[in-house]
């Protein structure tokens, strides 16, 4: 895992440090159950339009991530959702940015 350092696989094991960090142990059974969870989260089958789906939804914002935080999920979501035209990116940003 510490090897996996960007973009969702170094967010995937943030959260599973946090986890474990709580609950004192890790919640993997083995290493086919880790690749199993791991996939769940980072390897969709359609990240193109897992990714649209979110960004157009009226649910997607900050909330109480960092904009450090926002700005990282949200560059993710961008580049899984293809998406070129400068304005609608500057919009979908906005949209869910905690002003």
């Amino acid at each position: 895992m510490s090897y996996m350092k960007t973009g969702c696989a170094d967010r995937w094991v943030i959260r599973e440090f946090e986890q474990e960090a709580k609950n004192g142990s890790f919640h993997f059974i083995d290493w086919l159950d880790f690749k199993d969870e791991f996939r769940k989260d980072c390897m969709l089958l359609d990240s193109e339009a897992a990714a649209i789906n979110v960004l157009e939804t009226t649910t997607y914002f900050q909330g109480k991530w960092t904009v450090d935080d926002y700005l990282d999920q949200f560059r993710d979501l961008i580049y899984n959702s293809r998406y070129t035209d400068p304005k609608t990116i500057v919009v979908k940003f906005r949209q869910g940015l905690d002003h």
